[in-house]
């Protein structure tokens, strides 16, 4: 039996598979242009790596070293300067003296009663935990006769808000007015007149600075985050609301160059 492949009667003839289009060529005829996959250049790529690449890395590595050496140097100028460390809030925090009057507490303990001594130190303790909750640092505040009180507290303190006042459909007053009596950088010091009635008119009259009434002087120090405020607690009588307020200041800044030195 030939071992020619079957064809139908009456078809073309097909080639030997010699001759077959699709036939792959011999080792001999392929294009010059196509590269033969030989050994030396499989070993050529498993081998070292060549200089440029060694280059490459190289210069990868010194960008990641410039970098990394770069935000520590970045780190190191933008960062901060630690914050001062707050005002200790003790007895001698506070002096003896302001303005002329005593600390409300001096004759007490000097008295030495024991229970008493108790509870003013409770007292001064209370202070400060309230301080510390209501603005985040120690403080307290001390009465100084029967017209001051001073407060010292490591945190920021507003000052009083000016406005207008008003008067009621009687003509009664039904808020007081409050009026900016000293504004500096650091010290800003409002006045509260007190409402005297204007037997003529029917009406209470507001005030102005000439008036009797209770000054509010707050220093702050946004840097050190510490305040101080001198406050009249009661109406002062025939006091100058300017006078009062150029008093306040510079006791204030006494006080804190005392503080802060």
């Amino acid at each position: 039996m030939s071992d020619r492949g079957f064809q139908r009667p009456g078809s073309e003839t097909r080639p030997q598979p010699e001759h077959w289009p699709y036939h792959a060529p011999s080792p001999e005829a392929r294009s010059p242009e196509v590269p033969d996959v030989t050994a030396e250049a499989v070993d050529a790529h498993s081998g070292p790596p060549s200089r440029r690449m060694r280059l490459l890395a190289a210069a990868t590595a010194g960008v990641i070293v410039g970098a990394a050496l770069g935000a520590v140097w970045v780190s190191g100028v933008v960062r901060e300067p630690a914050s001062p460390p707050p005002i200790p809030i003790t007895l001698n925090t506070f002096p003896r003296e302001l303005l002329g009057s005593s600390r409300n507490d001096v004759l007490l303990r000097g008295a030495g009663f024991e229970p008493t001594l108790e509870r003013l130190d409770s007292e001064f303790d209370e202070q400060r935990d309230a301080f510390r909750f209501a603005y985040g640092g120690e403080g307290a505040s001390f009465g100084y006769g029967r017209l001051l009180t001073l407060t010292i507290v490591n945190g920021i303190l507003a000052p009083s808000l000016s406005r207008d006042g008003a008067v009621n459909w009687s003509g009664r007053a039904s808020q007081t007015r409050r009026i900016i009596s000293l504004r500096t950088d650091d010290v800003s010091c409002t006045f509260e007149p007190k409402p005297v009635a204007n037997e003529d008119r029917g009406v209470d009259e507001l005030g102005d600075l000439r008036s009797d009434g209770r000054t509010d002087c707050v220093l702050v120090d946004a840097e050190r985050d510490l305040s101080l405020r001198i406050s009249h607690v009661q109406v002062a009588q025939g006091q100058d609301a300017l006078v009062s307020a150029t008093r306040f200041r510079a006791e204030l800044e006494r006080i804190h160059a005392g503080l802060v030195d």
